[in-house]
């Protein structure tokens, strides 16, 4: 038998766990430093003043549909009976002392018909004027990666980039469009321009060519909130032969003698054949000092992002104005500390008990370190102050949580893909036995995280 050790018990680790138990004659061993599994996938109860509670996610609340591996693996687990969608789709973004929507025919902000986003609001006639024109000039494709701010500030201008491109896409990334690469977090984007001339042009196109979707949603949720994927892994995993060891931290790889590799545990050490570490880049840069030092200081060279989101129950009578959409985004030049808002109970049927408003705010990002500066008091009161800005809400909560994901967002900035290329052949050349795998490389999200864990693991110990 071959033995499989997996260092990370987030999402990404429990995904190759499960991907490797389909294997014959492998024995796996998943440990994590935590007394829990499921990393940033967290949900827990808030208790209100009448004795209800709610029970809500604190980090992610859904997954994308259109990148299918979580739903494929929820569907393996036996989960669709737990699959629910946003009952509302659409956001708006605080421009200009106001919420607008954000207009449709857009990929990642970026128009692919010019009249809804000058319907939307969002840009003065001047910056309208300044966007319609990339598709009078003659682009040349980029020939190398670059920030998504900078390439599109110079085709579109910078209101488009400030009040709708870096609001969504910083937003989803905790960080600054400025830094971020084009082609790692924008692939789509970067894709299209690599033909040259007009982007818009490029997406209409592509648009065209693309086969019509029947009303698919965007998002897919369980209605027992994402622990429910972590709980049903976790029941699986030890059914089918994983030991799982929580509470425990790898602290350095080395090869033996026989091919094998020995991880050093806070308690013992463990002798495996193949090693998969999905933890995040600064544990994996500590863990391959000893047996990969050029890896080692590539992986440190990946920096993150610190985020806060508090989530905020408020009486339905407390708040007066309209909750038309799923939630609204923040530009930094609005100057507050939030930076986003999901209105969970229109976003989500089962979060909304016709009595009480659902709030998760968020605050922090890469240039911002507020979210974890702060204390809870000073967070929830800058939130809430913000909320009296955006929408109107004076009345205290009812109830109130504050959850922290320090260092949460690894930030790929411009060269990303290059650098995880690199140090994934000096990996490779050092200890081909041992893969990495997680948000830190080749994708933030669940579908991603789940994707990078699975191929891994099938290469490992089908290799």
């Amino acid at each position: 038998m071959s033995q499989l050790l997996i260092i990370g018990g987030g999402i990404t680790g429990l995904a190759a766990a499960w991907e490797a138990v389909q294997f014959p004659r492998v024995e796996v061993t998943l440990i994590d430093a935590q007394p829990r599994l499921g990393g940033k996938i967290l949900g827990s109860a808030m208790a209100l003043p009448d004795g209800q509670t709610m029970m809500l996610d604190e980090g992610a609340d859904a997954f994308l549909c259109r990148v299918p591996d979580a739903v494929q693996l929820c569907t393996e687990l036996g989960l669709e009976s737990e699959f629910t969608h946003p009952a509302v789709g659409r956001a708006q973004v605080f421009v200009g002392g106001e919420l607008r929507f954000l207009p449709t025919d857009t990929v990642l902000g970026v128009p692919v018909d010019f009249e809804p986003l000058a319907a939307s609001g969002l840009l003065s006639d001047a910056g309208m004027e300044r966007a319609r024109s990339e598709v009078d000039s003659n682009w040349s494709a980029p020939t190398g990666d670059v920030s998504i701010g900078a390439f599109l500030t110079q085709r579109y201008g910078r209101e488009l980039v400030d009040h709708v491109v870096g609001p969504l896409i910083g937003g989803i990334n905790a960080g600054d469009v400025d830094t971020l690469s084009l082609q790692a977090v924008t692939p789509q984007l970067f894709d299209a321009a690599a033909g040259g001339g007009s982007l818009t042009l490029a997406l209409r196109k592509q648009a065209q060519r693309a086969a019509p979707l029947p009303n698919e949603p965007v998002f897919t949720a369980l209605l027992g909130g994402t622990t429910v994927l972590v709980e049903a892994l976790h029941d699986a995993l030890e059914a089918r032969g994983v030991r799982i060891v929580t509470e425990t931290e790898a602290v350095s790889c080395a090869l033996s003698g026989q091919d094998k590799i020995i991880t050093e545990l806070t308690a013992g050490s463990f002798t495996a054949d193949e090693v998969l570490i999905c933890t995040p880049a600064p544990s994996a840069a500590h863990l391959l000092g000893r047996i990969s030092p050029e890896t080692s200081a590539q992986l440190e060279q990946i920096t993150y992002s610190s985020v806060a989101l508090l989530t905020f129950v408020f009486d339905r009578a407390a708040v007066a104005c309209e909750l038309p959409a799923s939630g609204f985004l923040v530009p930094r030049t609005a100057g507050l500390l939030m930076t986003a808002a999901s209105v969970g109970s229109t976003k989500w049927a089962h979060w909304d008990d016709g009595r009480h408003v659902v709030l998760r705010v968020s605050a922090g990002h890469d240039r911002d370190p507020r979210g974890v500066e702060l204390t809870d008091q000073e967070l929830a009161d800058g939130l809430l102050r913000d909320l009296a800005t955006t929408l109107g809400i004076t009345e205290a909560p009812l109830a109130t949580r504050v959850s922290r994901w320090p260092n949460g967002f690894a930030q790929y900035r411009v060269g990303h893909l290059e650098l995880v290329d690199s140090l994934e052949r000096s990996l490779s050349r050092d200890c081909p036995k041992i893969m990495l795998a997680g948000a830190s490389y080749r994708g933030l999200g669940i579908p991603a995280c789940i994707r990078q864990g699975r191929s891994a693991a099938a290469r490992l110990v089908d290799g």
